[in-house]
């Protein structure tokens, strides 16, 4: 019944080549590995890579979502209903897909085989191997063989960190959340309250025991409890953000002898990301180091992205963007009219004065010419640009 289910859409489906854009998939040089002809096509991901285009079906035309691998080859025909591809990607060999009015997503592997007949009306992404499935209000957890390891019958964290993942029983009439291994072995038992996005990082984890805030390790013991605050976040760069008061002002970052290592005098900021994070006072932004030092001056309007997956800093004033690295070195020293996100590989895709794309090096300087109508991100070494 599967196989004649697919079949029966390949047999009376058509292409549709009208608004569709040759793509040029291209490596971390620049040079073309392949063309492919779609109408959007995303990034790459465990080696494949999902696209979208209008199809003829009975006559009627229909978007729907395929897949082509890292060669450019159509792995799997679009078959696939497309309002929910956002749900649709290959990790662990695995992914999610829809068929059009059928209920419910199922996994699939890279030949489009079905891995399992069990059906979810919502499903989130696979992280660490293990993927969170719902039933109304309720959730589970399935692993990328398509077993459901913890039933669905819980609340909490839709991810697992560090092995674990922080629940609680859904009808309980008091919400007391506890962690559970890949095995869907409840390891540490329900007793915190508002821990239900907990995620344990490098063998801690941060909970309420008692309205305080504390860390806790893998078997559930205390091991970390401040004194300078009753509400802190998780160390990130051997320092940890705490609020000192109760409208979540005052911010500053202690260490794990709990001392002030940056005094609480920030109205906002998030935690450090190698080495660096965004502060501000009376609407006045910057971005200072982990000894407190500034890095981009207190003075712009706004600043958003991180030394992370972004990898840089957009600071606006006066309605102007100035583009900085996570070293403060200004970037806009060329024609850049725009920079995205590096999403983890070297280099970010930039747009100059003349409308045209290309990418730049950490420090700025042009490493792709800006010559493409559009570029993405590289992402496994590959980027799309057209």
């Amino acid at each position: 019944m599967k196989g004649f289910i697919v079949s029966v859409c390949l047999i009376c489906m058509a292409y549709v080549s009208y608004g569709q854009k040759t793509y040029k998939c291209i490596n971390e040089q620049g040079n073309v590995i392949f063309k492919f002809e779609t109408y959007y096509v995303w990034p790459f991901s465990d080696d494949m890579a999902k696209f979208k285009t209008k199809v003829i079906i009975n006559g009627k035309s229909e978007w729907r979502i395929g897949f082509i691998n890292k060669n450019g080859n159509i792995a799997m025909e679009p078959i696939y209903e497309s309002t929910n591809s956002d749900k649709y990607n290959f990790v662990d060999g695995v992914s999610w897909v829809k068929l059009p009015e059928q209920k419910g997503f199922f996994l699939i592997d890279k030949t489009g085989k079905m891995i399992s007949d069990k059906k979810y009306e919502k499903v989130g992404a696979f992280h660490e191997g293990m993927c969170a499935v719902y039933q109304g209000l309720k959730m589970g957890f399935v692993n990328a063989k398509g077993e459901e390891v913890i039933p669905i019958n819980y609340r909490g964290s839709p991810r697992f960190h560090d092995g674990f993942v922080c629940l609680c029983v859904a009808d309980a009439e008091i919400d007391k959340y506890g962690f559970f291994n890949k095995e869907g072995k409840l390891v540490i038992p329900f007793q915190f309250v508002q821990a239900g996005h907990s995620g344990f990082c490098k063998g801690e984890c941060r909970v309420q025991i008692q309205d305080e805030t504390v860390l806790i390790d893998k078997n559930g013991k205390i091991i970390f409890k401040p004194i300078l605050t009753k509400n802190m976040e998780d160390f990130s760069c051997g320092l940890a953000k705490a609020f000192i008061r109760p409208d979540r002002t005052g911010v500053g970052f202690f260490n794990r002898n709990n001392e002030w290592i940056i005094k609480p005098i920030y109205h906002k900021t998030v935690s450090f990301e190698n080495g660096k994070t965004i502060v501000s006072i009376n609407n006045k932004y910057g971005v200072i180091d982990t000894l407190g030092n500034f890095v981009i001056p207190l003075k712009f309007d706004n600043i958003y992205g991180d030394c992370g997956n972004v990898g840089y800093f957009a600071c606006e004033k006066d309605l102007i963007t100035y583009y900085y690295n996570c070293n403060g070195v200004y970037f806009t020293q060329h024609d850049v009219v725009r920079i995205l996100p590096r999403n983890q590989s070297l280099y970010y895709p930039f747009k100059d004065s003349n409308e045209k794309w290309g990418y730049l090096n950490a420090d700025g300087a042009y490493h792709i010419a800006a010559q493409f109508e559009n570029a993405e991100a590289f992402v496994e070494g590959k980027a799309w640009v057209y």
